[in-house]
């Protein structure tokens, strides 16, 4: 029984790879903060009057002791005696939300798994879960991974989402982790027939960006680092029972919708 990885530089590509995860993340962090900038929720003045009325708006002109000018909302500009305020503040401005605070959810979408020139990989996938909170929602996944290296994937996965804002903007970090059923294309390409092959472990943490409307229909970014494996067994001429370990560790980048 012989057990090896495909490339001869396993250790050199693992290093690499992890420089790649650093950078990627590095560069994901300067991506995801002005978006975070922008979340923050615009502010307004609010004018609270001594018989209880509100006014909100933009102050354009105060004079102390005497009278003050704010143009509300409604572009109208209303002139206040100073001695009929309560208080003045600076408040945010409400939003309308159309992020999923709670109930169903389904992610739909595209990972694309790049490799050497002629070994890219795309990968299908479909979650459907169930949104805790307007921050936190987990589901289950299927998909299919197209390596073709000479085995394909069927990843069946747990995927855990954690938003940094109750937004409709709002970055995330994600974790997908299960297993992935060996599925062989067809066995007549390649020199030795696969006589048997599995599957096994999966993991994909990583980082995004989601975009709610007002449609009920979302859409999100997002990157990471995946991790495939898997066996399959080919008898050679002379009888010989050759077993390979496939470990794929690559960057990946994805998009899809929301709903």
């Amino acid at each position: 029984m012989i057990n090896f990885y495909p490339d001869g530089g396993y250790l050199k590509l693992h290093f690499l790879l992890r420089a790649c995860f650093l950078k990627t993340t590095i560069f994901l962090f300067v991506l995801l903060f002005p978006f975070c900038l922008f979340a923050q929720a615009d502010m307004e003045d609010v004018i609270y009057l001594k018989n209880g009325g509100i006014l909100r708006g933009e102050i354009i002109e105060m004079k102390t002791n005497n009278l003050l000018k704010i143009k509300t909302t409604g572009r109208n500009v209303i002139v206040v005696l100073m001695e009929d305020v309560e208080e003045i503040q600076k408040e945010e401005i409400p939003q309308p939300e159309y992020f999923k605070k709670t109930g169903y959810v389904n992610y739909t979408g595209l990972d694309i798994l790049p490799g050497d020139v002629n070994s890219t990989t795309l990968r299908y996938q479909m979650v459907n879960g169930y949104q805790f909170s307007p921050v936190f929602s987990a589901g289950i996944g299927i998909g299919f991974t197209a390596y073709n290296d000479p085995l394909n994937a069927i990843p069946l996965f747990i995927d855990l989402r954690l938003k940094f804002l109750k937004a409709n903007t709002s970055p995330f970090v994600f974790l997908k982790t299960g297993y992935n059923f060996s599925l062989s294309p067809d066995m007549e390409e390649t020199q030795f027939p696969i006589e048997d092959h599995s599957g096994g472990f999966l993991i994909n943490p990583g980082l995004g960006i989601q975009f709610d409307n007002r449609e009920g229909v979302g859409w999100y970014f997002n990157a990471g680092f995946n991790n495939d494996t898997f066996t399959y067994e080919q008898q050679e001429w002379n009888g010989r029972i050759l077993e390979t370990e496939l470990s794929y560790k690559r960057i990946h980048f994805g998009f899809g919708l929301v709903f």
